[in-house]
């Protein structure tokens, strides 16, 4: 009993150390560009040794590729199941999680982006991350597919996609707006009266 109890107690413990490394490994990544972050770095952001984090992952691209992929993976579970619930337009009920999502989750809008604008075309993970991608992309394709679109839905899942990316990337930290400011503007457009 005493050794199952210190087992678990092991196994919560190396729990929280990914999940701190995970947390800081993204903000970190959510500052710069994945080629200008080092181990050293989100070291120093967790609290750890660098050797720590080598204990739970192998390299800087597989701390990196885990992270883009549970973030897409929660964010794709979970824009089903509000589409799933909420009686109205689905595409609608989208453009509202994806803003209200994103504004609160910057650091990941910012690994999103920077792997985008500068992404590293040789890492062994892209098609890790090119899966994650098209995942997304079957989410907002089956929006339009509910909307009651039969043709060109992935096409449409793109064009929603890339116009979400623009507003966040324009409007976000728009110079000589408070960050209220920032959201309300953004979220207006998106649903002029």
């Amino acid at each position: 009993m005493i050794k199952d109890t210190l087992s678990k107690l092991k196994e919560q413990e190396r729990e929280l150390r990914q999940t701190l490394i995970i947390e800081a490994a993204r903000n970190v990544f959510g500052e710069k560009t994945y080629d200008q972050v080092s181990m050293a770095e989100i070291a120093k952001a967790a609290g750890i040794a660098k050797s720590s984090i080598y204990t739970y992952f192998s390299s800087q691209e597989e701390l990196y590729a885990r992270i883009v992929y549970q973030d897409a993976c929660a964010f794709i579970r979970e824009l089903n199941l509000k589409v799933q619930e909420k009686d109205g337009d689905p595409v609608k009920i989208t453009i509202d999680y994806f803003l209200d999502y994103y504004i609160e989750k910057q650091s990941q809008w910012r690994m999103i982006t920077h792997f985008a604008l500068h992404g590293n075309k040789n890492m062994e993970s892209v098609d890790k991350l090119n899966e994650i991608g098209r995942g997304l992309m079957d989410a907002f394709e089956m929006i339009f597919v509910r909307a009651g679109c039969r043709t060109e839905t992935r096409l449409l899942a793109h064009t929603l996609f890339s116009c979400l990316s623009g507003v966040l990337i324009a409007f976000r930290n728009y110079p000589g707006r408070a960050e209220h400011e920032c959201i309300a503007h953004m979220k207006k457009n998106q649903h002029p009266d």
